[in-house]
């Protein structure tokens, strides 16, 4: 259950990358300090009868991605736009597909705006940093992926624990499928950088492999995630609540019209979330729209134009206002996200710790903070005009995250997404006792386990072989119950008893080394991430 909408996909021949999670070897490694204070617009009046005297073109470029279909002539958005006199000149060239090129662009000052993911961004942005600056900053969030992009097996393969070392990977390279592979092969043990790569240039190139078995792991995006599910492919790990805010599409505006056309970049912003809440509303134009936007991977199928829709949440103006930018007394989002997406290209090589921007350089959130305040006294000047019979209470800006239930499944084996590459959690010999060293590991834990909000955790404690059998697999249980235990109790929302399913092995499965046991290896736990039942 979720109280958060499901919303579209990533068609097209897109050359966009997307974003990480916290890993344990570089916690606290790179620290950031939220900040409150709005970037404030230089014209915050926003009144709709204050139209730009003169018209006002702005260069856009991005990639076929469809979240970013709103920006491809959409038929309300025109309408919006032309109301301020502002027009929007598309460039859609294959030169601004590659990330590199569409940032070296922007910072150029040859685009007014470019679409991109933010770990795209961070990487690429890097590159062309100019009197310390990065080539523009972050003016609102687009959209998450939300199942639009997804990691699928080979037939006969059910979990990550099944992948082998001979096995090879499939992803489209510098696109949002290398970057859920980054996140997905730094989590999962049963993957990592030691698999083969067969990649590809588009999702099309990897669900073609992934069909004549010339790999047997392909990172796909929609509509090619809807053609593997139905052919009966295992979907194992997709965007959303299994991998949680690992794909953020961004807006940004690069600093010459920031400063410039300050006004006009305003009255642009504010039209964009007027269409986003018109196409909300009329379901079926979106689904058209995006359907003729998705091109020849549609082939014009409504139900696969459907599909794409589904796999993108495209994010409202108060989900970014609450949910992102920390403006309705909710814990800000994107800070903390900039953070992890850094850590995670700084884990693959991808981009050096020292390159790494601070937040609030990069990001400018006075076009939202306009935005609400313009509502507000909207709202405040219609109860004076009404006078004291008036209802008092002005627009409300919310947005939750979306909740989930959670019901472990019955058998051990039902629903197994892989096991997770985590920090051991080591006890005294004998006990199941937690020393304060263990609580900071299970902290560090709980942060990672974040990442995943929708699925369940299976525990399971492991002893060697010293002692006796039976008292072993109950010592093995007592450490694993304490762990959950540990966990609820840092944060009994996010880790409630019934999301776990906690089981002691003992010396059952012991862990070998040329035939003989390493006592010390063996003494260990495993956190397995499974589907919950109903969910998946």
């Amino acid at each position: 259950m979720t109280t958060k909408k499901k919303k579209a996909g990533r068609p097209g021949p897109a050359f966009t990358i997307g974003i990480p999670m916290v890993l344990a070897a570089f916690a606290g490694s790179w620290g950031y300090s939220y900040f409150n204070d709005s970037k404030q617009p230089a014209n915050p009046t926003l009144a709709r009868e204050a139209h730009l005297t003169e018209p006002v073109t702005f260069k856009v470029a991005a990639d076929p991605w469809s979240g970013y279909s709103t920006f491809r002539s959409e038929p309300k958005f025109t309408a919006e736009l032309a109301k301020d006199k502002i027009t929007i000149e598309y460039i859609d060239d294959e030169k601004y597909y590659d990330q590199n090129e569409r940032m070296k662009a922007l910072a150029a000052g040859e685009l007014d705006i470019a679409l991109t993911t933010l770990d795209a961004f961070l990487q690429h942005g890097a590159a062309h940093v100019d009197g310390g600056k990065f080539p523009g900053e972050i003016i609102f969030g687009i959209d998450e992926s939300a199942g639009g992009d997804a990691i699928f097996l080979g037939k006969g393969k059910k979990s990550f624990d099944e992948v082998t070392p001979e096995d090879k990977v499939c992803y489209s390279v510098g696109t949002p499928s290398e970057h859920l592979w980054d996140f997905a092969s730094l989590a999962f043990a049963g993957l990592g950088d030691n698999l083969g790569k067969d990649n590809g240039v588009v999702a099309k190139d990897c669900w073609e492999k992934l069909t004549k078995n010339e790999v047997q792991v392909a990172v796909l995006w929609q509509p090619y995630t809807a053609l593997a599910v139905k052919a009966g492919y295992a979907k194992v790990f997709a965007t959303g609540g299994q991998a949680d805010d690992v794909i953020l599409d961004i807006a940004v505006a690069n600093h010459s019209v920031l400063e410039d056309k300050r006004p006009a970049l305003q009255q642009l912003v504010a039209a964009y979330f007027r269409t986003i809440d018109a196409l909300q509303k009329d379901a079926k134009h979106h689904g058209d729209f995006v359907t003729k936007d998705c091109g020849p991977d549609c082939e014009g199928d409504a139900a696969l134009g459907a599909a794409v829709l589904e796999g993108i949440d495209f994010l409202t103006l108060e989900e970014n206002l609450c949910l992102w930018f920390g403006q309705c007394d909710q814990p800000n989002k994107i800070v903390p996200r900039v953070g992890k997406t850094g850590r995670l290209l700084v884990a693959k090589g991808k981009l050096a710790a020292n390159a790494l921007p601070q937040p609030e350089s990069i990001i400018d959130d006075g076009f939202l903070v306009a935005i609400k305040e313009e509502r507000i006294s909207a709202a405040q000047l219609a109860r004076e005009v009404a006078g004291p019979e008036a209802q008092k209470m002005g627009p409300v800006f919310a947005a939750q995250e979306a909740k989930y239930s959670y019901t472990v499944p019955g058998a051990e084996g039902v629903g197994v997404v892989g096991t997770l590459q985590l920090p051991q959690v080591y006890f005294r010999e004998g006990s199941y006792g937690l020393t304060e060293d263990a609580k900071l590991t299970i902290a560090s834990i709980g942060e990672q386990l974040r990442s995943f909000p929708a699925l369940c955790v299976r525990i399971a404690g492991h002893t060697n072989s010293n002692g006796d059998p039976k008292a072993n697999r109950q010592l093995s249980k007592f450490r694993a119950l304490a762990i959950a235990a540990e966990l609820t109790r840092l944060d009994a929302d996010e880790f409630p008893a019934s999301r776990f399913d906690v089981k002691g092995y003992g010396s059952d499965q012991p862990i070998l080394v040329g035939g003989v046991e390493d006592s010390q290896a063996s003494r260990r736990t495993e956190f397995t991430l499974v589907n919950c039942a109903g969910n998946g």
